[in-house]
């Protein structure tokens, strides 16, 4: 009798420790989720993450919403938006931490650049990025040297 209590204590116990795992992975990962929001939250602002690849796309958004452009290296010279009254950029562009795969030799270009930008009103507005270098001694390609995305703002 004694072994058949300890034995269903011993489970009772493993049920419990699994329930608290996996809550404490969920809520982590709930946290995760929403510091890199791609959708709203309780009825608030959008946040859209645009990358390089959505060079010479468009991208539709709200008034109220944030784009955060991401551009994959720091020889990236973000010049804003063209309509500043439909999207407004909110501060200068920041260089983000040195990524694992971007080796520490000066001169690379693969810190990520970040900027960040709040839509306003309805209309378009069209962000853009310049460089020239695509390495320390590597100038770019004609067709690596600009960078547009097109915001359409709807209310």
């Amino acid at each position: 009798m004694l072994f058949l209590s300890f034995a269903r204590c011993h489970r009772m116990m493993a049920v419990v420790v699994a329930v608290i795992a996996v809550s404490i992975m969920t809520s982590a990962g709930c946290g995760t989720a929403a510091s890199h929001a791609s959708g709203p939250v309780a009825g608030g602002p959008t946040v859209i993450v645009v990358h390089d690849d959505a060079n010479g796309k468009a991208v539709p958004t709200r008034a109220g919403d944030r784009i955060e452009l991401i551009l994959s290296s720091s020889y990236w010279r973000v010049t804003g938006s063209s309509a500043p009254s439909v999207l407004r950029q909110d501060g200068p562009p920041v260089l983000l931490s040195r990524p694992k795969s971007c080796p520490d030799i000066p001169g690379l270009g693969c810190i990520p650049v970040r900027a960040d930008f709040t839509a306003l009103t309805d209309g378009k507005a069209v962000i853009t990025a310049e460089r020239s270098a695509c390495g320390e001694a590597l100038r770019c390609k004609s067709d690596q040297t600009r960078f547009t995305v097109i915001v359409d703002v709807r209310t």
